[in-house]
Parts: C-alpha cells; structure tokens; sequence
C-alpha cells in the first residue's frame, strides 16, 4: 500500500472542531445563565434586575460581546472546509497512486500465475510427445520400471537395450522433459488485499477465457473509514501493436469509474487509436465535462479542455 502522505483522519477532525467553534461563535459562545438572561426579553430582564438602568446595561454588554463573535462563523466554517478539502484532495491523489500499484506491481500475482501456468502447460506437451517418442520405439516399458534413468547414460553404457540405437540414430528425437515444475492452482488470483494501519488496499479483477483482464476494481480505505474506489472496464481483449521501433502497447478502449473521498464521482472514457494517440473524456457528478489528447503511446495526456 502506498505511504500515505498525510495524515487525514486528523484533518478531519480538525475540520470537526472548526465547525464545532463555529456553532458556538454562531450564539457568541454565550452559555448558562448568562445566556438566557441575554437572549430574554427586556421586561424578563428589568423583573431580574429590578432596574430598567441595569438591564439595558447588560443587553448592550450581551449584545457588543456576542456580535464580534458571530462574524467569525462563516470565516470559521470557510477555514473547517479547506482542511477537509486538503484532506480530500490528498487522500485523493494517494488514493490513485495506492490504486494503480495495486495491479501494475504485481502484487496480485495473475502475471506469475499465466508465467507458472504456460510453463506447467509447456512441460505436459513436452512429456506427452516425450511418452509417445518411448512407446514408438519400444522404450516405454524400460523407462516405467526404471522411472529416474537418463536415456543418455543408458544407452551409452555396456549392454544397452536395443531399441538404444534407434535413438542414437535419430536426429529428429524430442528432449526428455525431466521433472514436472510445480504445478499452479487450477484457478488464477482474482484479488488482492492489504491492510495496516494506514488503511485497506482491496484490488480485484473479472477475466476472460484467456485469462485477460477485462474489469479492475480498486478500494482504498482509510481507518476512520474514508474511501475511494476505481472502476475499470475493457472494451476488448490486450490488442497489442508492435512498432518496428519502441515499446509494444495496447490499443484497446475502456471506462473508468472513480468515486472519491468526497464522495464526488468522474467517469473516464478513453479511445486509444492504432497508432497510440487517443482521446480521454471526463465527466463529473454535475456533468461538466472536460477532454485532453494524447499525440503517441508514450506522450502525456493534454491539459484537460471543457466542452459545451
């Protein structure tokens, strides 16, 4: 999981505590007595005091005192927002960072496990054709009694079964594909979670029959329960380009769908075109929406531009 940069519980709660100062500056932080005595009416006063001098007295302190205090709400409750915006806006961008690592380091271990696999599948067809070799010239039986013998020390020692010169004489023989490598499971990772006490990582994804990946979900969760999540859907299988000079990449279009701490939500379209540029359309949760370019796989996206 990423290291998250900040700490955003804390700014939350300070962004509560600024609300909290807030409300009371909205009453002048008046309480108790001195707050009911303040807020009655003026004959409640004078019937208190026992004097119309006294109460007006009183009124005009309670009055000075708790109006230089009320025009600090709003600049209050203004300054309780930014700490929850810069909370936001970070758990945000550690949120993507934390998101992206979860598939594109490998933590998931589909790679390993396609690599384990067509090396397991690799070795089947390499011992099949290796069996269908031995009963062709009439080894098969010798190599079951014998399951660990070399056929090249074999047939290189004193007093070599016959069929050792049909061997020794063709070129054309298939390799003895030694001991089978260990063998995967029969289903491929499909999720990955961490967690410490810096939050939840949870990644999964949806496969094709090819064991492509065709849908990413990332969750990431903070400890008092802030989260974000990533949604990405493939038009298509990998539809990798080869170029005569650079990298492979991948042209295939997808969506994502991203809900932030916020809880504010973007939807991102993007088209890759045959030669890696594309386009890339965002949408937010009031529909305004913006697109940037790209002019090659290894370029970086444009600065987004709104759109009528």
């Amino acid at each position: 999981m990423a290291d998250f940069s900040i700490d955003y519980g804390a700014l939350h709660e300070v962004q509560q505590k600024m609300k909290d100062l807030a409300d009371d500056a909205d009453s002048g932080g008046a309480t108790g007595v001195f707050k009911e005595v303040g807020e009655a009416t003026s004959s409640e006063r004078r019937a208190l005091f026992g004097s119309s001098d006294l109460s007006y007295a009183f009124n005009l302190f309670y009055s000075r005192s708790t109006s230089r205090t009320k025009q600090a709400k709003d600049g209050l409750t203004d300054l309780a927002d930014t700490f929850s915006g810069i909370a936001d806006a970070f758990f945000n961008a550690d949120a993507q960072l934390a998101s992206a690592a979860g598939l594109m380091s490998g933590s998931i271990g589909l790679d390993d496990w396609k690599g384990d696999k067509a090396a397991y599948d690799e070795w089947q067809e390499d011992k099949s054709a290796w069996d269908a070799y031995l009963r062709e010239i009439g080894a098969a039986d010798y190599f079951a009694e014998h399951p660990d013998a070399d056929i090249g020390q074999v047939c290189n020692a004193d007093g070599a079964p016959g069929w050792c010169e049909t061997w020794l004489n063709d070129d054309d023989s298939p390799s003895d594909p030694g001991p089978a490598p260990e063998k995967p499971s029969e289903t491929p990772p499909t999720s990955y979670t961490y967690e410490d006490e810096q939050g939840k990582v949870e990644v999964t994804v949806e496969l094709d029959d090819d064991y492509n990946v065709m849908k990413e979900t990332s969750t990431i969760t903070t400890p008092d329960g802030q989260s974000y999540s990533s949604v990405t859907t493939y038009d298509s299988a990998p539809q990798i380009v080869e170029p005569e000079n650079g990298d492979p990449y991948d042209v295939r279009d997808y969506t994502m769908e991203t809900t932030y701490g916020d809880g504010s939500t973007t939807t991102t379209k993007v088209v890759i075109d045959q030669d890696g540029s594309g386009t890339m359309t965002i949408t937010d949760s009031d529909g305004n929406t913006t697109v940037s370019t790209r002019s090659g796989p290894d370029e970086d996206w444009s600065e987004p531009e709104e759109t009528d």
